[in-house]
């Protein structure tokens, strides 16, 4: 079947990218990590996918050190990928130098949070802004709700499609889940279950493929583009990186439901 077939037959395909934590070039994280590599491998192996996603998600965690320089780097490979691109700040992330060079990617409300609304595909896209700036641990503050319940409001009826960095749920992984979404969570499960309309809400952080619900909604954490962490429930262990293959997920909507796969990069050790 021809591409070009393929991509009449879907109504919507989202490429879900996370936690990259971009370094520059000829720098490792942990000491370990080449997270500029990865990044490289990752556009090239998705440049090999048959069909190409109508829009890109990056659920956060975009740089590891937020530098300008990093986001000019890893906005250089987002672009080249060729569909838009639409971002929220994880924890390693830091808003004015994000907003400074990838000003297309990300929002910006009246309280100064990186939220935004896409109205321009099947699903309406809500990005959350979590972040808690100098701090692991996310948020929903007063003004971040408020945001959110007026475009959900504005979008009554409408199937919406929410990405956030921090996972509204409790994951197991008790010292991830420390430094998981700590404020805003009960509020923002009774603003999806009053919507009743919102398909999924994806997510980053937890550096593993997790799934959950939360007001009737599906959660999808996403694994990490670079380098995951080690599954181990142990409540006394503290959480380590490991080696295991980066990954990103494609999420196809076709009218009914949002049905979610998890992608090893294509060439990675």
């Amino acid at each position: 079947m021809q591409p070009e077939m393929c991509r009449r037959m879907l109504k919507l395909l989202i490429l879900q990218i996370s936690d990259t934590h971009c370094l520059v070039p000829g720098q490792l994280l942990a000491g370990h990590f080449d997270t500029s590599a990865a990044l490289e491998r990752l556009v090239e192996s998705l440049s090999r996918q048959p069909v190409r996603p109508d829009v890109i998600l990056h659920s956060g965690d975009l740089g590891e050190n937020a530098t300008r320089a990093e986001y000019a780097h890893i906005g250089s490979a987002l672009r080249s990928l060729g569909a838009p691109v639409l971002a929220v700040p994880g924890n390693h992330d830091a808003r004015e130098p994000l907003l400074a060079e990838l000003p297309e990617m990300v929002g910006k409300t009246s309280s100064g949070h990186l939220c935004q609304v896409n109205r321009d595909f099947p699903l309406a896209i809500l990005g959350l802004d979590t972040l808690v700036e100098g701090a692991p641990h996310g948020e929903l503050c007063k003004e971040r709700l408020a945001w959110l319940e007026t475009q959900l409001d504005a979008l009554a009826g409408q199937r919406v499609l929410i990405f956030m960095h921090h996972p509204p749920i409790r994951t197991g992984f008790q010292d991830m889940d420390r430094m998981g979404l700590l404020h805003g969570g009960p509020e923002l499960e009774v603003l999806i279950a009053r919507h009743g309309q919102v398909q999924a809400v994806l997510c980053g952080h937890m550096h593993r493929a997790i799934q959950g619900s939360i007001g009737g909604a599906p959660v999808r954490v996403a694994p990490s583009a670079s380098h995951q962490i080690a599954f181990d429930l142990r409540p006394s262990e503290p959480y380590r990186l490991t080696a295991e293959p980066p990954q990103y997920m494609m999420h196809l909507w076709a009218g009914e439901t949002l049905v979610s796969h998890s992608v090893f990069v294509e060439g990675a050790d």
